[in-house]
């Protein structure tokens, strides 16, 4: 007894001084073309939530590190990122160069177990920074990222944009931001991403179903928000920036301010707003002619948004633990039909579009997200615990005469998540991840209508991931294990207000609302295994096969009814499968001085593909104004096959580092098996090119920069039965900026616009196409950006 109390007495010892140990790593920054030392370098130790800038020398020094094995990542604009894996105890010095380049395909990415390059990950990601992402000045965030290949949105005018990858979107895309994956009703077409980019350094895009870190029910992929990095310690420092866009008579306002002291206690805060009146359309071929109306308002398409965030965090030897909270306020107006808005004023009467308040029909949508991230170093390898609370608060209000308004739909989706993972030594060779994962949903109806049931869902998982890392070689694979279980019960209308009824036109039967009590189970296994080869410097093949699922969601499941802006009649189908997908990804990189290449191609097999389609039939309501007939639209499935690629070209030569010419070509093609019956939702394929001219010095100003930007979508015809077709466009976009001194500090200034030739078109997933309103034309936009203090 007495030998077993003291060996743990020295294995304690032991620990302690591992953990506790000083540590110091610093070294020089210089460019590998001069050698020349570099200045203001971010680097950043992910594990450690610690930052520091190099110095006009080059120098950089990180203090008090512990015995562990850490990840250094090296960022600068204009430079390709570097990530060092090292023991903080055996290198004390580390010295790095960094090679110049415009191309943003190697941003750091978090998407793997460890935190790595997008060229060591066997599938595809993207990863967009924040000032690329505003560098197109859409009104909103789905809209910017719409520019990159394979990623598309759902769109109701402008303010109401869902995310779709590869053609699949609703809950079959995760999103993930604070440590935690976000649930806010993305089941519907018509709801919003629900995030902002405000506080956002970048945002990373998985396609295909192969992070199953994140969740093995991510068949499309994972959109994940990266928030931004803490401030170099002993240092408060932060920014503010301004907006305006003349489209929407749009206005975008952020400000944020970040410190840390030299005890490892960080924090930061962040508020933002904007305001976008309804936008004008693009030009029409009727405006086009002499004595017609050239301006046209999209009615109703008003949105405004508030956002906060905070965070306080703390950095020590052991690791760092981080809490944040964010809190998103949207009110997104809903587009009527063409003619008049709900109030009967026309809709070219400027002043009650350019009207800055929100008329029904409308949404109100706030969430609030509490999360708390906590990374322990354990020796050699580290455990991540993360807990979040969501509360998201959807309503839908419906307009009554004298601009009166009725809660037509409320929703309150509480959420609770916790994800747990042990990571080993990263320094190895061979590692392994193991964790669980754990999702709780309770969504409760509030409002005069019950689109969908009350409903608790939760969900439990195991997962485990290996990697193997050769000089030449890298193999992640994994396989997960998922029990969820989806509990739902019939509305209770606690308002005295009777259940409607309603009329199946063809057949003249009165129909009452369906008993929507029932008790789903689902136990699916998923798994993922893929491999990057390096032949050389230059060339990367990445091969990856894995599989997901996606459960039937409860409205899927017992939806019955309409909602503003639908024009239709949903029935959900109780008896619906969990689909399941195999898809599988080839991808070929080649990149130089010169030129960078990407090809990707893949297949994404899907059983049980769920969809919506229509009846043929026509259901009835009678109400105060009438009757109101709608076309019945049933959820169904079957098998599916979607299929496609990217390309890009990134052309940037060292002899004229000045220019850059970034090109892309996404094509898809997706109809279910054993029929050519094309898939709803396929976005039409596009080609996007950008020319990027640069300056570093411009008189008194820096960072100078043009860019021109042509984006070309395909005529698509190849649509499901409810579906209208699309005629191809192209856009055509501008931009220009430079960055100027204001009492020692660098602000930036930046003048877009978008859709220069003020082209009138409809995007083949916009919703509101089938009412006759076009997407948006001309915008010209302003950006500025002032930072402050030090």
């Amino acid at each position: 007894m007495k030998k077993i109390f003291t060996a743990a007495i020295a294995l304690c010892s032991l620990l302690l001084q591992v953990s506790f140990a000083q540590n110091t790593i610093s070294g020089k920054i210089t460019n590998i073309l001069n050698e020349t030392p570099l200045n203001r370098v971010t680097i950043y130790i992910p594990e450690l939530e610690r930052t520091t800038l190099s110095n006009d020398q080059g120098m950089y020094t990180f203090t008090d590190l512990p015995t562990a094995t850490i990840r250094l990542q090296f960022t600068m604009v204009g430079f390709s990122s570097v990530v060092k894996v090292v023991d903080s105890k055996s290198t004390p010095s580390l010295n790095v160069q960094l090679t110049t380049s415009i191309s943003q395909l190697q941003e750091v990415a978090v998407t793997s177990n460890n935190t790595n390059l997008p060229s060591k990950i066997p599938f595809a990601v993207n990863s967009i920074s924040q000032a690329n992402i505003r560098n197109h000045s859409s009104p909103t965030l789905m809209g910017n990222l719409s520019y990159l290949p394979g990623v598309d949105k759902i769109s109701t005018g402008v303010g109401i944009a869902k995310p779709v990858i590869r053609g699949l979107s609703f809950n079959r895309v995760m999103l993930y931001a604070q440590g935690t994956r976000i649930e806010n009703q993305q089941w519907d077409d018509r709801h919003d991403l629900g995030l902002s980019d405000v506080g956002v350094e970048r945002v990373e895009i998985v396609k295909g179903p192969a992070a199953l870190i994140y969740g093995a029910d991510a068949m499309g992929g994972v959109l994940i928000f990266v928030d931004e990095k803490p401030a170099p310690s002993g240092s408060l420092i932060g920014d503010a920036g301004i907006g305006f866009g003349s489209n929407t008579m749009g206005l975008n306002i952020d400000a944020g301010l970040k410190g840390a002291n030299k005890n490892g206690l960080f924090y930061g805060i962040r508020v933002g707003a904007q305001s976008h009146t309804s936008y004008l359309q693009g030009e029409s071929e009727e405006a086009k002619q002499p004595g017609v109306e050239k301006e046209e308002f999209a009615p109703n398409s008003k949105f405004m948004s508030e956002v906060v965030k905070a965070n306080i965090g703390i950095s020590k030897k052991w690791g760092v633990s981080k809490f944040s909270y964010s809190f998103l306020n949207q009110k997104l107006g809903i587009i009527e039909e063409e003619g008049s808005d709900t109030s009967g004023v026309a809709k070219n009467d400027e002043a009650e579009q350019r009207d800055r308040d929100i008329e029904a029909p409308y949404q109100d949508v706030s969430t609030h997200i509490l999360s708390l991230e906590n990374t322990i170093l354990t020796g050699r390898s580290k455990l991540n615990v993360n807990v979040a609370y969501q509360l998201n608060d959807r309503k839908e209000f419906e307009p009554l005469d004298n601009k009166q308004k009725e809660l037509a739909i409320g929703l309150k989706l509480n959420v609770l998540t916790y994800d747990v993972k042990w990571i080993s030594n990263a320094n190895k060779a061979f590692g392994i991840t193991i964790g669980s994962q754990g999702t709780f949903l309770k969504n409760t109806n509030n409002g005069k209508e019950s689109l969908v049931p009350d409903a608790d869902v939760s969900n439990i998982a195991g997962y485990g991931l290996i990697r193997y890392d050769h000089k030449n070689f890298n193999l992640l694979g994994g396989i997960r294990y998922d029990i969820r279980k989806i509990e739902a019960e019939g509305y209770e209308n606690n308002n005295g207000i009777e259940e409607d009824t309603f009329i199946m036109v063809n057949t003249n039967d009165t129909i009452d609302k369906p008993e929507t009590d029932f008790n789903k189970n689902y136990k699916p296994l998923s798994f993922s295994l893929g491999g990057a080869y390096h032949f050389n410097d230059q060339l990367t093949l990445k091969v990856n096969a894995a599989t997901g699922f996606t459960t039937p969601n409860y409205a899927q499941l017992a939806t019955f009814g309409k909602h503003e802006g639908t024009y239709r009649f949903e029935r959900g189908e109780e008896e619906l499968k969990t689909e399941h997908n195999v898809e599988t990804d080839l991808g070929l990189t080649w990149a130089d001085k010169w030129v960078t290449v990407n090809l990707n191609g893949y297949i994404n097999s899907i059983n049980n593909y769920i969809y919506i389609a229509n009846t043929g039939n026509s259901m009835a309501k009678y109400t105060p104004d009438g009757r109101d007939t709608l076309p019945v639209y049933d959820y169904k499935q079957g098998d599916a096959t979607i299929s496609g690629g990217e390309f890009g070209i990134d052309f940037h030569p060292p002899s004229i580092p000045w220019i850059n010419l970034n090109t892309s070509y996404a094509l898809i093609s997706g109809k279910l098996k054993n029929s050519s019956t094309p898939l709803p939702y396929m976005p039409a394929n596009k080609l996007v090119a950008e020319l990027l001219l640069t300056k570093k010095k411009l008189g008194k100003m820096s960072d100078g920069f043009f860019s021109l930007t042509m984006s070309n979508f395909a005529k698509q015809n190849k649509v499901a039965a409810y579906e209208l077709a699309t005629d191809g466009y192209t856009l055509l976009d501008a931009a220009v900026g430079a960055s100027f001194n204001i009492a020692k500090q660098k602000a930036s200034l930046k003048l877009i616009c978008t859709n220069l030739l003020n082209t009138g078109y409809f995007n083949q997933l916009s919703l509101v196409k089938y009412i006759g309103v076009r997407d948006m034309g001309r915008n010209i936009g302003i950006q500025l950006r002032v930072p402050f203090g030090k």
